[in-house]
């Protein structure tokens, strides 16, 4: 027994002496040639800034509880990057030849290298790939090219890990599990891809979707790996929309297919993990673009039934910012320039209903609207409203010049990165529509598109439009 004892003790000690790993990963780093201030960081949420010092050099540390993928942006760069907890990644790199002269260090070098060599080696063939959705391609033309890609990533994967031994286990595991999943997803989302390319596109075979029976999605260490949880999200978004019969048109912005989207993963998974994750990212993209409208029972369901209290707080944040935006409240004020450098004020419309558009020249979406709201504000003329175009663009020379060569007559306001009075109206997609009444209150912060009849069923239940 005192042996027994003894063994416990001491057992218990070495496990209370066992180094506990931070919940951060410090990225460092040099950037020469490089004249932005700032690179940017998108983990699993919001865009994150770095700052650099003057001399180029930079050093963040990053909060991660898991192994997470990520992206590192910037003027002209963009690199996949892979992190831990408790572990190291430098970076440094001349940004006058970016790709070619980066360089890594630290506990995540390697992995990030191969990240980086993996982008560029199979551009090409992803390129090739592509081509396979157009027609006169079969779909045995398309998974012909898709196995013999296949191959190729698993045979640069196994050559970098000869190559680099220092690369972990665990990673390469993971990295081979990635590659299965990126398979299935090209595969699930072919019938798709090639009626976009070619809607006379040959008929897909019967069998084409049998690899889909052998899989088992029902395992929450899969939405941890962000290329598997976008496979993921994209069956459960497809499903849902074939059940709920929405067309690929209508689907954006359409709380009928939220719904559809949180009941087939209620049916489909078990795991509380699952549903906390791939809700939480449905909810999110809805959120951002269209507010609580149409989904306030989802958030609520879901703020009871998560098992992810950081996703929980995400979703409770954006419902109660989304509140300012809510009909009848006080529409957020802004002064910007017109086109001919006079301010302009939303105050300046009072007893007027007021219609703004957000959007920008390199906009397809927004200019593919342009033809719709043309004759929208034509058929309103000389009603009680005042139809507004509010620029996001950066580049205000290419926002004067489209305006001045289309001859948009209506208002135009440049909104710059100095003042972003889109922000004021959670403005995440462009375009985006926004209806205010003559007494300055929202009627309705997302609008349908001025191409959508509905937008005009709802001026016309205005009063005194």
């Amino acid at each position: 027994m005192k042996h027994l004892i003894t063994i416990l003790l001491i057992t218990a000690l070495l496990a209370s002496c066992k180094p506990e790993v931070k919940p951060v990963c410090t990225i460092t780093g040099k950037a020469s040639n490089y004249d932005a201030k700032e690179l940017y960081l998108t983990l699993d949420g919001p865009k994150d800034t770095i700052k650099l010092n003057p001399d180029g050099t930079f050093s963040k540390e990053i909060t991660v509880s898991r192994p997470i993928d990520g992206t590192l942006q910037g003027d002209k760069l963009f690199l996949y990057l892979y992190l831990e907890p408790g572990k190291t990644l430098e970076i440094n790199f001349d940004a006058k030849a970016f790709d070619t002269s980066v360089g890594f260090g630290g506990d995540l070098g390697l992995p990030v290298e191969y990240l980086h060599d993996k982008t560029i080696a199979s551009s090409a063939l992803y390129q090739k790939l592509n081509e396979m959705y157009k027609a006169p391609n079969t779909p045995a033309d398309f998974k012909r090219v898709r196995d013999s890609l296949s191959g190729v990533e698993m045979a640069f994967l196994e050559k970098f890990k000869a190559d680099n031994p220092g690369i972990s286990k665990a990673y390469f595991d993971r990295e081979k599990k990635v590659l299965e999943f990126s398979v299935y997803y090209d595969l699930y989302n072919y019938p798709m891809m090639a009626g976009y390319y070619d809607t006379t596109h040959q008929e897909i075979p019967a069998d084409w979707f049998a690899f889909m029976d052998k899989l088992n999605l029902d395992d929450p260490a899969l939405v941890e790996i962000s290329d598997i949880k976008a496979f993921i999200s994209g069956y459960v978004q497809q499903e849902a929309m074939k059940r709920a019969n929405i067309p690929q048109a209508k689907s954006w912005g359409n709380p009928e297919l939220e719904k559809a989207m949180v009941g087939f993963v209620k049916e489909k998974f078990t795991s509380p993990e699952i549903y906390s994750v791939v809700v939480f990212d449905k909810l999110k993209q809805y959120i951002d673009s269209e507010g609580t409208k149409g989904v306030e029972d989802l958030v609520t369901e879901y703020l009871a039934k998560s098992t992810n209290e950081k996703y929980k707080k995400a979703i409770k944040e954006m419902s109660d910012k989304w509140a300012v935006l809510a009909p009848g409240q006080s529409a957020p004020a802004f002064t910007l320039l017109d086109n001919n450098g006079n301010n302009v004020s939303l105050s300046d419309f009072k007893g007027k209903y007021v219609f703004i558009d957000f959007w920008a020249t390199w906009c397809g979406p927004c200019r593919a609207e342009i033809p719709a709201y043309k004759q929208l504000i034509a058929d309103y003329k000389g009603r009680n409203i005042v139809f507004i175009s509010m620029s996001v663009d950066k580049d205000k020379a290419a926002w004067e010049k489209m305006v001045q060569k289309d001859k948009f007559e209506w208002l135009q306001l440049h909104d710059p990165q100095t003042i972003k009075a889109n922000k004021k109206y959670l403005v995440m997609y462009i375009p985006t529509f926004t209806l205010i009444d003559p007494d300055g209150k929202i009627v309705n912060a997302r609008c349908p598109r001025p191409s959508n009849p509905e937008l005009r069923a709802i001026f016309d239940s205005q009063k005194n439009l």
